[in-house]
């Protein structure tokens, strides 16, 4: 498979697909994007900058732009240490979407689903090992966040509220 195919069908999964009815329905969307990386070292710093260029175009400078670039840094960090991602020929997608009030923010990686305490790797993760410590900065600094899986992908999303302008 060639990896413009593996970009196609991995960016299928729909980071919006979970959301509770009503929410993002009552008003249409005023901006999104969609962006799709090679899983590597440059991957968490260029979904930063996405993050960051996106809101400051939408929202302007305002601390739920810093708090939005540091939950999606973990978000992608988490992508390529836990998943297949992180590995030679790995991707994961950026997915954004913003209306008047929130963001959402969601990152698809190639991870499968793996029993709880277990890792990407198959190894079981102690509960005072150094991992765990991601989901405490994204629920500090976000309003809503979750995880879901399909098959073949792994989404971690976030949702900040926006203040008023």
């Amino acid at each position: 498979m060639t990896e413009s195919q593996r970009l196609r069908e991995y960016a299928a999964a729909d980071p919006l697909r979970d959301l509770e009815a009503g929410e993002f329905a009552e008003e249409v969307a005023t901006d999104h994007t969609v962006w799709s990386c090679v899983g590597n070292l440059t991957a968490v710093r260029s979904i930063r900058a996405r993050v960051r260029d996106f809101l400051e175009g939408v929202q302007g400078p305002c601390e739920a732009v810093d708090d939005a670039e540091l939950a999606a840094s973990e978000l992608a960090t988490n992508a390529l240490l836990h998943s297949r991602s992180g590995q030679v020929g790995g991707v994961m997608t950026l997915f954004i979407r913003s209306d008047r009030g929130s963001v959402r923010v969601a990152v698809a990686d190639q991870g499968e689903k793996q029993p709880d305490g277990v890792g990407a790797d198959g190894v079981l993760r102690e509960s005072d090992g150094d991992y765990g410590r991601g989901k405490l900065i994204i629920e500090s600094c976000t309003s809503r966040s979750g995880e879901y899986w399909t098959d073949s992908t792994h989404v971690a999303w976030f949702e900040i509220d926006l203040p008023e302008s």
